[in-house]
């Protein structure tokens, strides 16, 4: 024959005790918070990465355009988003430190005298940094590193690559294979 279990065991007094002692951590005696400290350095939890606070904003996020691009749409040199592809572009980044890596293949099919350039935009501002190809590049890959401040944007910041050219006496400005890094750094 089996029996109820008590509804309350512990008289409200004893439960508002209780609580108080559990509400305030640096009243555990030292005796336990040693062992709990012990305990827990030999016995890690098992929590999920995706648990720990802050955790996603410090992966590498990147993005790639692997289609070569003629930019001679707009005025020569301004800052341009190409007129076939935004981008590359990494959105949703928190206010912080990254770094950040970009470039592109210069193909140099009709490089002629042309310059051309090609750097990471804050959230719609033009590039404090850039990587930089001209003729005798043709052929090659030119990137750059550089420590972006990425603020401004409620932590929601968008990086997005523009684009600059002088084109040198009627060459083009071309781009291909087209990348952005972002890593958080602080």
């Amino acid at each position: 024959m089996a029996t109820e279990a008590p509804t309350d065991v512990l008289t409200p007094e004893q439960r508002e005790k209780i609580q108080s002692f559990l509400s305030q951590p640096m009243k555990f005696p030292q005796e336990f918070k040693q062992y709990l400290t012990d305990y827990l350095a030999t016995n890690i939890p098992p929590i999920p990465v995706s648990q720990l606070l802050g955790y996603k904003g410090t992966l590498a996020r990147y993005d790639v355009i692997e289609s070569f691009s003629d930019g001679n749409t707009a005025d020569e040199r301004t800052w341009i988003d190409l007129p076939d592809a935004t981008g590359p572009e990494v959105t949703g980044l928190a206010d912080g430190v990254y770094w950040a890596a970009f470039g592109y293949h210069h193909p140099g099919f009709n490089a002629g005298g042309a310059t051309q350039r090609m750097g990471p935009s804050i959230n719609g501002a033009d590039p404090g940094y850039y990587a930089r190809s001209v003729a005798l590049d043709a052929g090659k890959t030119v990137w750059r590193a550089a420590r972006l401040n990425v603020v401004g944007g409620k932590d929601n910041n968008t990086v997005t690559c523009k684009y600059w050219y002088d084109l040198g006496g009627g060459a083009d400005a071309e781009y291909d294979n087209r990348w952005l890094a972002m890593l958080r750094i602080t």
